[in-house]
């Protein structure tokens, strides 16, 4: 299982629609929240459609420029996640390793929410969900960067 921290991913994902994508990341939310069945995890296991602003990554750094972007992130789960195009609307490319065409930034907390007791199977869902996710996905992941505890987005 994937262990806690912060991940940078770019996905290879070739002829593989968006719709397609964004189906596979639904299904495999929908599938682990009901195996762990925990009713503090949303029944909307969507990924949530969203347009700009989006933030800078550091405050020097120019804006992101996409006409939308997905996410995932519900409390209790200790999972969020962005699935965002390699490629901004202005031609600006975040990572020029070829083929990548979506990139998946993420994170998994340890120790979030702190009230739940260790018997709670709620702390497993971030790390399920993402090796789920690899497995599913019919693309090359490659991992561009796992973050150090604090350190600022590319």
């Amino acid at each position: 299982m994937f262990e806690c921290g912060t991940y940078e991913y770019g996905l290879k994902t070739g002829d593989l629609s968006e719709k397609e994508m964004v189906k596979i990341f639904e299904k495999v939310l929908s599938k682990i929240a009901g195996e762990i069945n925990d009713s503090r995890i949303p029944q909307k296991r969507k990924l949530s459609k969203r347009t700009g602003p989006f933030g800078r990554p550091t405050p020097d750094a120019e804006p992101p420029e996409y006409d939308y972007i997905y996410l995932y992130g519900h409390r209790p789960s200790n999972l969020y996640l962005e699935l965002y195009p390699n490629r901004e609307k202005n031609g600006r490319v975040k990572f020029s390793e070829e083929g990548i065409v979506w990139n998946l930034y993420f994170y998994i907390l340890s120790d979030y929410p702190n009230r739940i007791s260790e018997e709670d199977h709620i702390q497993e869902f971030g790390g399920r969900v993402i090796e789920e996710l690899f497995q599913t996905l019919p693309c090359e992941k490659v991992l561009i960067k796992k973050y150090a505890p604090g350190e600022d987005r590319l």
